[in-house]
């Protein structure tokens, strides 16, 4: 297959892939994308783009078929894009010591996503326990690669900060089913690193931005009240709620969990002691 070919069915693929009724034809689209890619890269002729093409194309493949619950395609899918990131950042890394060297920072990016998104995945699956170790795995990554978050480039602060963000909300489903108080202090500790990060990015012309910020403050919040911390939670959910009437109806679930969040305040005078009354969310 042609290299214009291959990418004009990569990105028909990416687009049904955004909705669930376009999964049935995407996961068979996808299967096409990835066999082209296989080709291209056979016998070591394949140029940066198409190894990287590949890696996207098995990634993205394995989160329609989470979608759909098929989860054993979706979790070898999900593993053979980790190696080929992995692969891709090890090349990269030779040629660009700077871990914030724009392509660099591209590649180290998209591995830390892989771990993420593999890790919730897995959680659909139901291996809650296999969601944290891949997402501490991502954390680690980025930390040992890149240093402190804060200082690494753009692409890999907004990685980590979904990694965070989705950290903090393992360790509270964790808390939830086991009562583990050392979980709501690391999940408190994740979501003020994710909130950090999100702040250095919000933009407001850009409205995911918004969406996301507000979307941490959602978990940070409840992490905050579950260790007595009534009063940064109050603001929280108070800078929460002023982000979720600039997104209008794009920021409805993020504003009920808010709220819900504002009721339990009402009446908190500590500590949560039970797990079970709190609102959760998996990204």
């Amino acid at each position: 297959m042609e290299p214009e070919a291959r990418e004009e069915i990569f990105e028909r693929a990416r687009e049904l892939s955004t909705r669930p009724a376009g999964w049935r034809q995407a996961d068979a689209l996808w299967l096409r994308v990835i066999e082209a890619y296989r080709q291209a890269v056979a016998g070591g002729r394949a140029d940066r783009h198409d190894q990287r093409q590949l890696a996207r194309a098995l990634w993205r493949h394995g989160m329609v078929l989470a979608g759909m619950g098929r989860h054993e395609r979706a979790k070898e899918a999900g593993h053979e894009a980790i190696v080929l990131f992995a692969e891709i950042h090890q090349a990269v890394k030779a040629e660009h010591p700077d871990p914030t060297q724009p392509r660099r920072d591209e590649a180290l990016a998209e591995l830390i996503t892989a771990f993420v998104d593999s890790g919730e995945s897995a959680f659909v699956a139901g291996s809650p326990g296999v969601r944290l170790q891949l997402l501490e795995k991502a954390i680690e990554i980025g930390l040992y690669t890149a240093g402190p978050a804060p200082g690494a480039g753009p692409r890999t602060r907004a990685a980590m900060a979904t990694a965070y963000h989705n950290y903090a909300n393992a360790l509270l489903h964790r808390h939830q089913e086991q009562g583990a108080a050392s979980d709501v202090q690391e999940a408190v500790l994740a979501g003020s690193r994710a909130t950090e990060l999100r702040l250095k990015a919000l933009d407001p012309h850009q409205p995911i931005t918004i969406w996301e910020l507000a979307n941490t403050y959602s978990i940070y919040a409840p992490a905050l009240l579950m260790i007595g911390d009534v009063e940064r939670a109050r603001l929280v959910v108070d800078q929460g709620l002023q982000l979720t009437e600039l997104l209008g109806m794009a920021g409805l679930e993020i504003r009920q969990k808010l709220a819900g969040t504002a009721e339990l305040m009402r009446g908190a005078s500590g500590p949560d002691r039970g797990g079970s009354r709190w609102p959760w969310q998996r990204r």
